[in-house]
């Protein structure tokens, strides 16, 4: 409105002048704001500016409409930064992203959300195993950035991946070791076992005392 000379007729109800030499001015400036603001809203909306007659009493509704909308939306997206939760088979870098993105979000419809209270919440979030690394961040004296919380959780989940991997292998190769060791012992057995089973044939003995 600002850039058509049209904004007075938003703020305040412009009257009809009294003045004949100027209603024709008038006529057109207010003709010109009300297609403005029917042009700009959905047909779905267009429905609360019927039977108002002046670009005052169409921009009042709107703007209570939009701010209700407005108003719910910051709503919604607190509680979807409250909620957000590690899910079993997430990265870290997936997990933190949600919530830089729910700031981002927040940040566009004016709410600024401070970093203690990001980091609280990602810490609030991580899965049940990670609660002892949990306990250790919160009982420090002070809480780190945002942006030291992401490259520690980052550094530790390498870390965990890292010695979990190695222990798999270890477990791999204690678990070989013992299978190579029960299938010789079975092959010891069976040999003993053939051995002792093995009956002499007495028919070509011959007694030396006999003959």
């Amino acid at each position: 409105m600002d850039d058509n000379g049209l904004k007075e007729f938003i703020e305040t109800d412009v009257p009809k002048p009294t003045d004949a030499t100027q209603v024709d001015a008038w006529q057109k400036k207010t003709a010109k704001c009300r297609r403005i603001l029917l042009e700009g809203v959905r047909d779905h909306i267009v429905s609360n500016l019927h039977g108002k007659a002046t670009p005052y009493l169409m921009w009042k509704p709107l703007t209570e409409l939009f701010q209700s909308k407005s108003d719910q939306r910051k709503m919604a997206l607190k509680d979807k930064l409250r909620n957000i939760k590690c899910e079993k088979g997430d990265n870290m870098p997936k997990y933190l992203t949600r919530f830089t993105e729910c700031r981002d979000e927040l940040g566009s419809v004016g709410v600024t959300v401070n970093d203690e209270d990001l980091v609280s919440l990602a810490l609030l979030g991580l899965l049940k195993s990670w609660h002892s690394y949990q306990d250790s961040v919160n009982g420090r004296e002070k809480l780190p950035g945002w942006e030291r919380l992401w490259s520690d959780l980052v550094q530790e989940e390498i870390r965990r991946s890292t010695r979990d991997e190695s222990s798999s292998k270890v477990s791999d190769e204690e678990n070989c070791t013992l299978a190579v060791k029960a299938k010789k012992g079975k092959r010891k057995k069976a040999s003993q076992s053939g051995v002792k089973g093995k009956k002499q044939d007495m028919s070509n003995v011959k007694c030396f005392h006999c003959h």
